[in-house]
């Protein structure tokens, strides 16, 4: 073997090393970062309530966590076999053959990430899928919680269908990404397409709830209506899952433009973000479980009667007040500073849910419920 060919080879080895360097270095970084929100909505699933649906939910948080965490070690261990058996292994051997044989090495490593990856889409999408539920299960369309369902079961089948490519097609498929053949390549395009359309539609149903939420509440309140603790909860789960469909959105045009890592400086940067698309696919319903379930939100659902439809509830206390005769006293509830008259007597207090008053019509609503609303 000549020593350009040598060089070569040193040279794809360094840059490859180089790359990955940086790439785990960035995904340990996240992957810590992902660590803290795990253990954050481990605590609030299992102290604020003890239902069967918080065990289901931890238990998908976990297992999106621990697939991130496989993928990490997956990746570390690529890393050290390309160096180790090009340089270290067989040294009677030239540095081509070497670096051929390690390529075959981390084949195997390279379809249980597509494996790996593809699966973790789906359980992500599951936690995304049951939220929209618990949005519309009170609703009378509640049956438009299938469309998403619809898009999740697709999603799934073309998880299968990439785990089929993984282990039929073998070698014809390149490290990294299905580019061979054809048919492997469009389903990974369309494993892609189908989370983006999970998302999109799980996004818009729960837009569509918070901007009914929202009205109702104006209506309810008028002038006096300001923005709940619901409403910005639902408004920062509608952010990220605007920006999570910009992150498929990304990975359907890197599926089908391949010639954007043939720039040095654009391969480069797509590595690291590729490192860490398994920590971004897991961290974003983990963050939805924690903003549904955080003291600072009222998305709960439970046996808890003020917890029971999993939708804010407002308070309101009933004060009568009986008009006193004497001089000098103020009709109206007394006050707690002193100096008026007032007699009040104070009845139970009443409880109020949006998500009740949203799903029934106007018409729906007493005449004396209207006035009091």
């Amino acid at each position: 073997m000549s020593s350009t060919e040598d060089a070569a080879v040193l040279k794809t080895v360094g840059h490859d090393f180089i790359r990955s360097f940086v790439a785990i270095t960035v995904q340990t970084f996240v992957l810590g970062i992902y660590a803290v929100l795990v253990y954050i909505s481990g605590r609030l699933l299992l102290e604020k309530r003890r239902a069967k649906v918080s065990y289901w939910t931890l238990g998908a948080v976990v297992l999106m966590f621990s697939m991130a965490f496989t993928l990490w070690i997956i990746d570390i261990h690529n890393v050290v076999l390309e160096v180790q058996t090009t340089l270290l292994r067989n040294p009677t051997e030239s540095l081509e053959d070497r670096y051929a044989r390690a390529v075959d090495e981390m084949r195997p490593m390279a379809y249980a990430i597509d494996i790996l990856y593809a699966f973790l889409t789906n359980v992500g999408d599951s936690v995304i899928v049951w939220r929209v539920y618990v949005f519309w299960s009170m609703s009378r369309m509640k049956a438009i919680v299938l469309l998403p369902l619809a898009c999740l079961l697709g999603s799934i089948t073309t998880s299968f269908l990439v785990t089929y490519c993984a282990t039929h097609v073998g070698a014809d498929i390149e490290i990294g990404a299905f580019r061979n053949p054809p048919f492997c390549r469009r389903i990974q395009t369309a494993s892609y397409i189908m989370t983006l359309v999970t998302t999109a539609v799980a996004t818009a149903l729960i837009a569509y709830k918070a901007w009914e939420h929202q009205r109702r509440h104006k209506e309810a309140f008028g002038q006096l209506s300001t923005q709940t603790r619901t409403q910005k909860v639902m408004l920062m789960i509608i952010e990220s899952g605007v920006l999570y469909m910009l992150f498929f959105l990304w990975q359907v045009i890197s599926s089908l433009k391949p010639s954007l890592n043939n720039n040095p400086s654009v391969s480069f940067g797509l590595t690291v973000y590729n490192f860490c698309t398994s920590l971004i696919v897991g961290i974003y319903p983990t963050i939805i479980v924690i903003l549904a379930h955080s003291k600072h939100s009222m998305l709960w659902s439970g046996k808890d009667s003020t917890r029971s439809t999993g939708h804010e509830v407002i308070v309101f206390k009933n004060v009568h007040v009986h008009r006193s005769t004497n001089r000098g006293e103020l009709d109206g509830p007394s006050s707690p500073i002193g100096g008026g008259g007032g007699v009040a007597r104070r009845t139970p207090v009443t409880t109020v849910n949006l998500y009740e008053m949203s799903n029934l019509s106007s018409a729906e609503l007493p005449d004396g419920n209207k006035e009091t609303l």
